[in-house]
């Protein structure tokens, strides 16, 4: 496997822990399924794109 596809599949997982930590926080705080999808969902794409920002910035990622 290539290093740069390696390195976007930790950043994406990286995003997927990061959504699950804010769903679970969401729901502990609300107790709503509804707004703990919706919290999971923005975090997710916060994360992602601050995660690849960083990469690319960094010359990780990209061409």
């Amino acid at each position: 496997m290539q290093q740069k596809a390696m390195y976007v599949i930790i950043a994406v997982l990286a995003a997927l822990v990061a959504a699950l930590v804010g769903s679970l926080v969401a729901m502990a705080e609300e107790g709503k399924p509804t707004v703990a999808l919706k919290a999971g969902a923005a975090t997710f794409a916060g994360a992602l794109t601050l995660l690849l920002g960083v990469m690319l910035s960094l010359g990780v990622v990209g061409s």
